[in-house]
Formats: C-alpha cells, sequence, structure tokens
C-alpha cells in the first residue's frame, strides 16, 4: 500500500500550501523565522501523536460504509503531519531570500537521504520508535530555524515557556523513543489485519524493515499443518511456538529434539508430497519461515538441504536466539545450509543444481484473506521467477509449490497451473501434463512439476500416496482435471494457444510476468461490477475472488476518497485565485502543472513496482526509487536556475529526451534485470539508482521552469497550479496502481511519457505569453513609461 502513503503525503504537502495561501496575510506579518520554527515543531509533535491516532482506529477492509468512514479518518490523521511541513516548504520557497530553484532543491535533497535512512531506522527500532525518531529529526530543523532567527526573533523564543521550545521539545521526543524502544507495552497498535493485538510479557518481538515478528511462547497442542491428513490421529500432541508476522500472517515453529519421531507428523501435510519420490538427494526450500519445510526435507532423509530466506529475523530465531535455536534444534540438521537473500536473485546466481525445490505457501495467506495484497507485485510468481527457479534443477529435477485451494471453485487454481504450463512450454515441452501433478486437501493444493515426464514408478509412489493419506487429485499425466478450463490449459501445445484459453475468463488466469506480476489478483477490471452483482446476491462465495473483489473495492474507495479531498481541501478553496487568473493563463498552466503531477506520479509508481521485482523486497524498492527520484529531481531544480529552458527548443529537446528516457526504460529494464538479477543486492541498488537518476534530473526541470514562466506573467494564480500540480499527483498515485493492473507497469511507463509529450503545446502557450510580456515591458521601457530594469 505504498501508493496510498505516497498519496496522502503528496495531500498534506499540497494542503499545508493551500494553507500558506489562504491565510497569506498571516504569514507574511509575521517573522519567517518563528513561523518556521513553529511548523517544523508542530510536524515533529504531530507525527507520533498521528501514529497514535492511527494505532486507535479500525480500519476494516470489509465492503461497507463503515470501511470509507474508518480509511476516510485513517488519511485525515495520516496527512496532519504532511500539512504541517508542507506549510514550512511553501513558506521556505516563497519568502526565504533564496531563489527558488535552490530552496526546492535543497529540500528535495534532504528528503532523497530520509529515504535511505528509513532502512536505518527499521531495521534499528520498531516502526512506533522510528516515527518517534522521525519526529526528533524535525525538531531538529526547528532548532536551525530557530538558530537562525535574527535576535529579536531568538530572544521571544527563548521567553517561552519550556513545552513550546524547540530544544526541550526535541529532546522530549528522544527520550520518549529510547523509552518507547525498551518498554514492553509502549505504542504499539492495538488491530492490525483486522486481529486484535494481545501483548504479553517475555514474548519476543523484533522489526525490521521487511515486517514486525511476533514469537509466541511454545506449548503443547495438535500441530499447526497446512493441510493435515485424516490418517493422522487426532491425539497428536507437539510442543510448538508460533511466529506471527505483521499481525496477521503466520509460521509455526516446531520443537525438534533430535529424533525423526518428533517431527514425524510432516509426512501428513500435502505439502510434503513431492518428497516422497525417489533419488530426492538435494533439495532447496524457498521461504524457510520457522524451519518446517528444511524439517520435512530432514524427515525424509534429503542429505543436502538448502534454505533461502528474504527475512534475517527468521534466520537469527533458528541460528542465534538461544531459546529458539535451541528450541527448533534446526542448527542440528547436517548439511544444512541456509541463506539470507531475496529468492529470485539467489537462484538466478548461484551454480547449484537441486533434486527438488520447493515453495510452499509464501506470501499467500495475505493475498487471498485480507485482500489488499493482491495489490502488491510479487517476483516469486511470475513466468520469469519460475525459470530462475526452473533453472537450477537437476535433468530430473523437481519444482513444488503449494497455494490456496477452492474445492468449491477449482478453477482458481488455474493460475499456478498456467504458469507451470507456460514454463514447460518456453522449455520446448509439446505436451505439458505428463509433466504435472496436482492434488489437494481442504484449502490447499501442491503442484508437483517435473523437468521430465513422470515414470510409471513415480505416479505409483504419488497415486498411493493420495490414496493413503486421504487427498484428492485434481490433476495427474493419466487423470485428466475434471474441469474443462483446467484440461484446456494443460493441453495447450504452445503459448499462443494457452494466452488463448485464459483469455476472457471471469478469473484473469493469465501468466503472471514481471510486467503484469499481480500473480494473486485474479479479478479483471471489467469484472468487478459482475463480480459485485454475484456478492450482493450472495453467490459470490469465499476464497480468492472475494478476496480480490474486497481489495478492488478498496482501491476504488482510496481514489473516490482522495477525489473528494482534493476538491474540498485543493481546489475548492483556491478557486478564487484560479478566478483572477486570465483564461489563457488559466487554461495553459493548469494543463501544464496538471499534465507534469501526473506524469511525474505515473512514472514513479512504475518505476516502484518494477524495481519492487528487481531489488526483492517493496522496502527497497520505496527507499532506492524514491532516493534518486528526489535527489535527481533535486539536482535537476538547482540546475534549472542556471540552465533555463527559456525558448521553444529548450522546452522541445527537454520534454522529448523525458518521452524518449521513459520510453526506452521499458525495452531496455526487462534485459538489463534479466542480466543482472543474480548480482549482489549493493550492486543492484547501484544499478538502480544509475538508471533512475538521469530521468529524476530530467523531471526536476519540470516545476521551476513552470513556475518561472507563470510568475512572468503573473504570480497571483501560482497557489491555484501548485494545488493543481498536487491534486494531479494525488489521484495519479492511485491510477497508476490500477494501469499497472489492468494493463502492465510498461503501459503505464508509457502514460507518463504521454502526459510529457502532451505539455509541449501547454509549455510553448506559457511561454508565448511571457515573451509578449518581456515585449511589453521592452516597449513601454523604451518609450519612457517605465524605468528600466522593471
Amino acid at each position: 500500500m505504498a501508493f496510498f502513503a505516497i498519496s496522502v503525503a503528496m495531500l498534506g504537502m499540497t494542503v499545508g500550501a493551500v494553507w500558506v495561501y489562504l491565510r497569506r496575510e498571516r504569514f507574511e506579518s509575521g517573522s519567517l523565522s518563528i513561523t518556521l520554527t513553529n511548523f517544523a515543531l508542530a510536524t515533529a509533535v504531530a507525527m507520533p501523536a498521528s501514529v497514535m491516532v492511527q494505532f486507535c482506529l479500525i480500519t476494516i477492509t470489509s465492503l461497507s460504509l463503515t470501511t470509507v468512514v474508518s480509511w476516510s479518518l485513517l488519511l485525515i490523521f495520516m496527512a496532519i503531519p504532511y500539512a504541517f511541513s508542507g506549510v514550512v516548504v511553501s513558506l521556505a520557497l516563497t519568502r526565504s531570500p533564496f531563489p527558488t530553484g535552490q530552496v526546492y532543491g535543497v529540500d528535495l535533497l534532504g528528503a532523497s537521504f530520509g529515504c535511505m535512512g528509513v532502512i536505518l531506522l527499521l531495521n534499528l527500532l520498531d516502526g512506533p520508535t522510528a516515527v518517534i525518531a522521525s519526529g526528533a529529526v524535525c525538531g531538529l530543523s526547528a532548532i536551525a530555524f530557530a538558530a537562525s532567527a535574527p535576535s529579536e526573533d531568538r530572544q521571544r523564543l527563548e521567553s517561552r515557556s519550556w513545552w513550546r521550545r524547540p530544544i526541550p521539545i526535541t529532546i522530549a521526543l528522544m527520550v520518549f523513543a529510547i523509552l518507547n524502544s525498551m518498554a514492553p507495552v509502549g505504542m504499539r497498535p492495538i488491530l492490525v489485519k483486522n486481529n486484535f493485538e494481545t501483548y504479553a510479557l517475555g514474548v519476543y518481538e523484533k522489526w525490521n524493515s521487511y515486517s514486525r515478528i511476533v514469537a509466541s511462547s511454545p506449548t503443547l497442542h495438535f500441530p499447526d499443518m497446512w493441510s493435515v491428513s485424516p490418517a493422522l490421529s487426532g491425539n497428536m500432541r507437539i510442543m510448538q511456538a508460533e511466529l506471527n508476522i505483521d499481525g496477521a500472517a503466520s509460521t509455526p515453529m516446531s520443537h525438534y529434539d533430535g529424533t525423526p519421531d518428533s517431527i514425524s507428523f510432516l509426512q501428513y501435510d500435502l505439502t510434503s508430497l513431492a518428497y516422497r519420490l525417489p533419488g530426492i538427494r538435494k533439495s532447496a526450500v524457498i521461504g524457510v519461515g520457522g524451519g518446517r519445510d528444511l524439517m520435512t526435507a530432514h524427515f525424509f532423509g534429503v542429505p543436502d538441504i538448502t534454505g533461502v530466506e528474504l527475512n534475517p529475523i527468521f534466520i537469527n530465531l533458528l541460528t542465534k536466539n538461544p531459546f529458539y535455536k535451541n528450541f527448533s534444534n534446526v542448527t542440528a540438521v547436517p548439511n544444512l545450509k541456509l541463506h539470507v537473500d531475496d529468492a529470485r536473485s539467489w537462484f538466478a546466481s548461484t551454480n547449484e543444481k537441486f533434486d527438488l525445490v520447493q515453495m510452499s505457501m509464501i506470501d499467500t495467506w495475505a493475498a487471498t484473506g485480507a485482500g489488499a495484497f493482491s495489490l502488491s507485485e510479487n517476483g516469486l510468481y511470475t513466468l520469469e521467477g519460475w525459470h530462475a527457479f526452473f533453472g537450477t534443477l537437476n535433468d530430473d529435477g523437481i519444482f513444488t509449490v503449494s497455494r490456496w485451494y477452492s474445492p468449491g471453485n477449482i478453477d482458481e487454481t488455474g493460475r499456478m497451473i498456467g504458469l507451470a504450463t507456460a514454463i514447460l512450454l518456453d522449455s520446448g515441452v509439446k505436451d505439458a501434463r505428463p509433466q504435472m501433478f496436482v492434488a489437494s486437501a481442504g484449502k490447499i493444493a501442491t503442484l508437483v512439476v517435473s523437468k521430465k515426464p513422470f515414470t510409471p514408478e513415480q505416479l505409483r509412489i504419488l497415486h498411493q500416496t493420495v490414496r493413503s493419506l486421504g487427498f484428492d487429485v485434481v490433476l495427474a499425466p493419466d487423470q485428466p482435471p475434471q474441469s474443462p478450463l483446467l484440461r484446456a490449459i494443460t493441453e495447450s501445445q504452445d503459448r499462443a494457444s494457452l494466452d488463448h484459453v485464459m483469455d476472457g475468463t471471469f478469473l484473469d488466469l493469465s501468466v503472471a510476468t514481471d510486467n503484469r506480476p499481480f500473480f494473486f489478483n485474479q479479478l479483471r477490471f471489467l469484472s468487478i461490477p459482475r463480480a459485485a452483482q454475484r456478492f450482493f446476491r450472495k453467490t459470490l462465495g469465499v476464497g480468492v475472488v472475494l478476496g480480490n473483489l474486497t481489495a478492488s473495492a478498496v482501491l476504488i474507495m482510496i481514489l473516490f476518497i482522495s477525489i473528494l479531498a482534493v476538491i474540498a481541501t485543493i481546489l475548492v478553496p483556491l478557486r478564487d485565485a484560479a478566478r483572477a487568473c486570465p483564461l489563457p493563463l488559466a487554461v495553459a498552466g493548469s494543463l501544464y502543472f496538471s499534465l507534469i503531477g501526473m506524469g511525474f506520479m505515473l512514472a514513479e509508481i512504475a518505476l516502484l513496482q518494477r524495481f519492487s521485482i528487481y531489488l526483492g523486497h517493496p522496502i527497497y524498492s520505496l527507499s532506492v526509487c524514491l532516493f534518486s527520484l528526489i535527489l535527481a529531481s533535486g539536482l535537476g531544480s538547482l540546475t534549472s536556475d542556471r540552465l533555463k529552458l527559456d525558448s521553444r527548443g529548450k522546452l522541445q529537446t527537454w520534454a522529448i529526451l523525458v518521452v524518449a528516457y521513459l520510453v526506452a526504460m521499458g525495452k531496455i529494464l526487462p534485459i538489463i534485470f534479466q542480466h543482472t538479477t543474480g548480482q549482489d543486492r549493493l550492486v543492484r541498488i547501484a544499478i538502480s539508482v544509475a538508471i533512475i537518476m538521469p530521468l529524476g534530473f530530467l523531471l526536476g526541470f519540470a516545476f521551476p521552469t513552470g513556475m518561472r514562466l507563470v510568475e512572468a506573467v503573473d504570480r497571483q494564480p501560482t497557489p491555484w497550479f501548485w494545488g493543481i500540480n498536487g491534486a494531479t499527483g494525488v489521484l495519479a498515485s492511485v491510477l497508476g496502481v490500477m494501469f499497472s493492473m489492468a494493463l502492465g507497469i510498461h503501459v503505464t511507463m508509457l502514460l507518463s511519457a504521454l502526459c510529457y509529450l502532451a505539455l509541449i503545446p501547454a509549455a510553448f502557450a506559457l511561454l508565448r505569453m511571457r515573451q509578449r510580456i518581456v515585449s511589453r515591458v521592452a516597449v513601454a521601457e523604451f518609450e519612457g513609461e517605465l524605468p528600466r530594469g522593471v
């Protein structure tokens, strides 16, 4: 939901600028240093206060009016700190004695380094404490503003009560951050992903830039399993701890005492099906979690086991934490190797070959249950990602994936089966079904894909295992699926016929790619009305479609709330500024600033989504992309003061360069990513920065250039254009997600390029108005009506 945070930030900053315009008499009459100090302090205090209020809100994802109200309140309280900071930035830009481009550039430079600093903060502190610490950083800016004040203003600030002075407030925030990080029951969320939080003293809790992990104390109970066989005795009891991930998803950690009996229950889980096949000597597990899949491989006698886990917290629990290390006893498994890395990168870089690669229920619960995660991209379930995993298999290797399954609508499994079919077709196979076996149990389906057709002995083992454990066969080489759609998918003989089968279905079962990496979203936008109709008629049922419908409804709701917020807080308050503007200037200026707002945000959203796959996690994409874009835009803004776009030729050249770069990125990025995905993350970050910064530098010219052109004609309507820029940016952050999900990230990038191409006529119109003003002034000076230099 990074797009929502970006949208709120832009809205709040723009509202702050609007506030300055509406109360300009008050702001112009007061001391600039004191005003900047006051609002910097307000930002510092509002940051933790805003988060505290957010923790008290119940932001559910049900389809109801209550959801609209709760999300509206969330938007309001999230925007408050940004509104205060928007006042600071607006005043600094409009009232400071320094050039606009210089102030704007310095502001962007600071913001860019903040984007990288958030990773450091989140890895050192928990989430709430990181926000408090960020408030303390804002307090430092208030101290700097106060120190730069004239002596008279400085004395006024020092004569205040201590709780209104910058230094005491900043120190108080620092102390608050320290205490909150140490206290077991400090500032904490009450409701997380529709689940109420319960805090117990002594329970392990750790935050990092990826997630928040809470480990429970071990208890004796029936094993937590994805799909338990009825053959397992109901009297089975084991010691088990739960590792909760971000309040919703979880992974179990079972006690292993060194004997097979302590983990024998794992053989009764459907996810272990592939380990029954003979000849598995070397296996790899994607997503270690609490170590269950590692122990499954160990139980079945695999002598060489590799685990790849993105989140270092899990690896630290299994290998370093004194209690959980001894409890899980994973380190006692011989020839076990653990790697902290994103799976795509690790498998693309390794030279190792495996007999079996397993990926069970990774990033799936949140996607289908809560729904909102289906709006997020996931590189583990794309064609390119599966090619990376499939490429590390031996000639007769096995790739096994477990996913949610709806017995009432088995077509939902079609996307996983379609992806497996595409992998096999790409490898030259004409008939994919002899190399696929799918079994189900309850709400879980396990896919077993072989690089070669299954042998009669392998099929005998798989069928015998399914029968003895009470599972069901969904499809097998000797048993076609009951669903006509799944049968058509597995009988496709080439990619064109496969794509044709999956086109036009109610569910979006198309092969997920890095261009459209939304594997978890199976609801087409054009199918939303039909799905909503079925929902209200109570014929939709539960499962993936309901979760996707909820996610789509939340996305549309956010767009609706954003439109209302933009109208109420930006467009309506600034209508007088628009009315005072000459019509030609209003049209050309509004078009110019709306296009750069829309174009910049569409490019930003597309980059965030594309680089999330490349860098392995959204937090890296968010930090690196925003750092690169904002830093380079700041440098571009600074450069625009010296290299002015003050002619048709310069404006046109600049716009064409932006368009060409955006179009080229869509073509070149897949090639670069294909050849560098296996590089170390720091190398990939450096490559990302090198790719994004030239674009950011070019985009940095747009806003200050437009402001200079407008101010040369009439300074009075500049707040309106500022507001229009912010308003379109807010809306584009939501629309960008919609475009990428429906049409692909590449199309979103092209739409951004189209915006910058379309602004050329508007820029030319502004330039003509400026030139007419300059000509009139020159004539007046020549005729003696104005003093020279006016």
